[in-house]
């Protein structure tokens, strides 16, 4: 899969909720939807959240706010916000995943 911007999925998101018609994303109504204001693929004026964070939030709200299922989300291939669902970019995700896996440094006083 490509590299995709958190706007770009958002927009995908939103064409496939609207039968991947532009037309009916543009005229979308649901001002109750998260990414109401994001989905033609720009950032709203005053963002209350960034667009990795509405994603991490839509992601909570569709497995129940259950962690745990968000980490395990079997959607890889249906969703186009699923690279996103840590609230943070795959690459930002990958770099703390290592840094959080490293072996810890021993460290004593007194030597050194």
């Amino acid at each position: 899969m490509a590299k995709v911007s958190p706007k770009k999925a958002i927009r995908r998101f939103c064409l496939t909720c609207q039968g991947g018609a532009s037309k009916r994303v543009e005229d979308c109504e649901d001002g109750t939807c998260l990414f109401y204001n994001h989905r033609l693929g720009t950032e709203p004026e005053t963002p209350q959240r960034s667009t990795v964070q509405q994603i991490r939030q839509y992601c909570l709200m569709c497995s129940d706010n259950n962690r745990k299922e968000v980490r395990s989300c079997g959607a890889r291939e249906n969703c186009a916000l699923w690279s996103f669902r840590f609230g943070c970019t795959p690459k930002t995700w990958t770099r703390v995943k290592r840094r959080v896996n490293q072996p810890r440094k021993l460290l004593l006083p007194g030597l050194g």
